[in-house]
């Protein structure tokens, strides 16, 4: 499943990565580096979509697909 992400530069070594969508509703997180950020996010949206057991599904490949802010 893919799940579009932005993604924020914070300063002081912080990143913001937000996602927001009807699968998962609103996912915000902060992180250190953008790897980790997006390591995050994609446990996150695991946990979320597996805390549903009405599915039956279990979810091993999470494509977070990145659309980057960048200060001006």
């Amino acid at each position: 499943m893919r799940f579009v992400c932005t993604l924020s530069p914070l300063g002081h070594d912080q990143w913001l990565i937000r996602h927001s969508g009807p699968d998962v509703d609103t996912v915000e997180l902060t992180a250190e580096s953008r790897e980790e950020a997006l390591e995050k996010m994609r446990r996150e949206i695991q946990y979320r979509l597996e805390l549903c057991p009405c599915t039956g599904e279990l979810y091993q490949y999470i494509d977070v697909e990145l659309a980057e802010n960048r200060p001006a």
